[in-house]
């Protein structure tokens, strides 16, 4: 029995190390791409939501699989720590899943045109789904000090610190199963809405986000689902393996949440970058200060709801005629110059030089 239970600590501590490489990996993949989005931010004096959902994932996985790894290989925890320390990692795992939920939520409100009616869907959906992975994360844990071979630490000894649930009703499978309908729900939404965007448009730049979006929408589900329903099969394993299958799901997540903001962000870019391509230049002549004022005005407001935003592919202005056109303005001062030989005189303040001009006045 003591052999199968240190074959479970080291298969759980190869499949932890192998989420932090992975983990580890993409940041470092990604970092340039996340300089840009941030330095893109900074210029633009405004902070938009997808950059504060794409900052909140990156630092909760990090923390979230810190923590796990931390709880798992220190084997120096005492209980009295263990007391503060063992709903740190469970804690982190419910605060990602909300971020990576919420990320589909508002993704799929967006992609409905903000109607009115799909976001009281989705708020209602999001919020039990919360509610719910929260209390069956948290109910009825305990802390427990193991060894490596899996075996209970007497009081008084020391170990790593995990949380050791006592429910049979609201066990963790609850919290798997909970993710992968809210998942399905979402992510079906999602497809709904870009299949009729896809249909509906013509522009071959807003085809192309489409497909994009539809893609890593499906690849996002099919993937969660997959590290999901794998911790419930793992459930009815050992909890060393049970825990490393959490951390498991903690890199998947992390690096799907943060692919579906970075390809939007970069459609967004490559969607700019084509309107500037293709922008027409009009010259009007502006006569009143209050035209010129409104003029640069809107040369440097933004238009709310124009960005990219997890996104609604802009819809609303490519699957109807466009009603607003970029304005150049360019202001001129015209100087008109005298060059009559006269202008360049010398004034002559001589008794013969007044004499001369009261003469020949000057016109």
């Amino acid at each position: 029995m003591s052999d199968s239970l240190s074959e479970a600590y080291t298969i759980a501590a190869y499949m932890r190390i192998a989420s932090i490489a992975v983990g580890l990996y993409d940041y470092l993949e990604t970092q340039p791409t996340a300089w840009r989005f941030y330095k893109e931010q900074w210029r633009s004096r405004r902070i938009s939501l997808s950059t504060v959902l794409f900052i909140l994932i990156r630092f909760i996985s990090i923390c979230a699989l810190t923590v796990s790894s931390v709880g798992f290989f220190y084997e120096k925890f005492t209980l009295t720590i263990c007391e503060k320390y063992y709903l740190l990692p469970p804690a982190f795992k419910v605060l990602q899943a909300m971020v990576s939920q919420a990320i589909l939520g508002i993704r799929a409100y967006n992609l409905s045109k903000r109607s009115r009616k799909v976001g009281c869907f989705l708020m209602a959906v999001y919020v039990i789904a919360c509610i719910l992975q929260w209390i069956t994360t948290l109910y009825q844990r305990s802390p427990r000090l193991g060894d490596r071979h899996g075996n209970v630490v007497k009081p008084g000894g020391s170990g790593n610190c995990g949380a050791f649930s006592e429910g049979k009703q609201l066990g963790a499978w609850i919290y798997y199963a909970i993710a992968i309908i809210y998942d399905s729900t979402v992510t079906g939404m999602s497809a709904w809405f870009l299949l009729k965007y896809k249909f509906a448009t013509r522009n071959s730049m807003m085809s192309k986000v489409t497909k994009m979006m539809l893609y890593d929408g499906l690849g996002y589900l099919v993937t969660l689902t997959a590290v999901n329903v794998l911790n419930l099969i793992l459930y009815k394993t050992s909890r060393d393996i049970q825990n490393a299958g959490a951390s498991l799901g903690y890199c998947v997540s992390w690096i799907m949440s943060q692919r579906l903001l970075i390809h939007l962000h970069d459609a967004q870019r490559e969607r700019r970058i084509e309107s500037l391509d293709n922008a027409i230049t009009i010259s009007q002549n502006l006569d009143s200060a209050r035209e010129i004022s409104r003029a640069f005005r809107n040369q440097f407001e933004q238009k709310s709801g124009a960005a990219v935003e997890l996104t609604r592919p802009d819809s609303e202005t490519d699957t109807r005629p466009q009603t607003s056109e970029s304005v150049l303005v360019r202001i001129e001062r015209t100087i008109q110059l005298d060059h009559r030989p006269r202008t360049y005189e010398l004034e002559d303040y001589t008794r013969s030089g007044r004499l001369n001009r009261d003469i020949h006045p000057r016109r």
